[in-house]
């Protein structure tokens, strides 16, 4: 799915439209979450009966569904998001992924039945096949995540090579494993700025300039000093963390800004383990919502932007690169 044909439709209406000197004044692009927590909980008893009913078939358009409430009570700069995917792509997807599992782990296991010892290696090779993959699956399901999601008509998306970001995730890893984990924060910073940088909203790129001696810093202050305080510190470490990830995010001539600390955090992890357990779950949607709402209104995108240099741009996604990062646990988690 392509947004080829999209790319004959120009936005219309501000923030788009040109102003003298072609950039937007300096301005601060604010975020919001504009839903409630009843209509999700309405949704989600939807999605639930449903999916139930029909023995889970309609897991797929349950997704979907939860995608565009979210997408569409998200607002940025006094426009929401739209979702643009399918129920249909994200089964066809499934479909697939649960096929290559049959042949990686599937077929192994019956294998064993007879000959134990193939079966073994079979299994051991399916094992490094799905290793090996967790890179791609990263990168494919934000890559379909991204294709799906329009501003303003406009269509973000990830470019770039996924082969070069699993490169960097190979050589992270092995360099985390030989030195006792101390490069990870290095790794992580690395692995984040290669998706940052290839994602692009129609024309316009973002930027990612985080250090990794900062993020570095960063996450050996917070792995000692989280040992210290039996894990209390984790949370500032956390917010610290993403304070830095996002200031270091460009968009044009803006910069992001989150204003969140450690405190905040702490809080909405107190608020979504406590009223999700002692109401079995059903408090969720509450939760959820007053999660976004907090995150969001603290986020913002700080300065000029020259919108009329935007333009729509071809975006690609396979759905089943997002089914194989569920099945992986590595997608967005949405």
């Amino acid at each position: 799915m392509t947004a080829t044909n999209e790319s004959l439709v120009p936005p219309s209406g501000p923030p788009f439209a040109p102003r003298p000197g072609g950039a937007d004044v300096a301005q601060a692009l604010r975020f919001s979450y504009e839903g409630t927590g009843g209509d999700l909980f309405l949704l989600a008893l939807k999605n639930v009966f449903l999916t139930l009913v029909t023995l889970g078939v309609y897991g797929p358009w349950a997704r979907t569904a939860k995608r565009e409430f979210l997408w569409r009570h998200t607002d940025v700069g006094g426009h929401r998001l739209e979702y643009t995917g399918t129920g249909r792509e994200l089964l066809i997807g499934y479909l697939k992924v649960i096929v290559g599992y049959m042949v990686l782990l599937g077929i192994p296991n019956l294998v064993a039945r007879w000959a134990p010892l193939l079966g073994g290696v079979m299994k051991a090779a399916g094992v490094l096949v799905i290793f090996l993959l967790l890179p791609y699956a990263i990168y494919w399901s934000r890559r379909y995540l991204l294709s799906r999601t329009r501003w303003r008509g406009i269509r973000f998306g990830l470019g770039g090579n996924d082969r070069d970001f699993a490169k960097a995730f190979y050589k992270g890893a092995l360099l985390t494993a030989l030195t006792l984990g101390f490069y990870g924060p290095v790794m992580n910073n690395r692995l984040h700025g290669i998706l940052v940088r290839n994602t692009h909203y129609g024309s316009m790129p973002f930027a990612y300039e985080g250090a990794d001696r900062q993020a570095f810093r960063i996450g050996i202050k917070g792995f000692f000093l989280s040992l210290l305080t039996l894990g209390i510190y984790y949370f500032w470490y956390a917010a610290e963390l993403q304070r830095f990830r996002v200031a270091s995010t460009r968009f044009d001539g803006a910069t992001g800004a989150l204003d969140a600390s450690g405190g905040l955090f702490f809080k909405l992890t107190m608020v979504n383990l406590f009223g999700n357990a002692l109401t079995l779950g059903l408090a969720f949607p509450w939760t959820a919502t007053y999660t976004l709402r907090q995150i969001l209104s603290r986020l913002s995108l700080v300065g000029a932007i020259d919108y009329a240099q935007i333009v729509q741009q071809p975006s690609v996604g396979n759905a089943a690169g997002d089914a194989l990062g569920g099945a992986l646990g590595v997608e967005l988690g949405v």
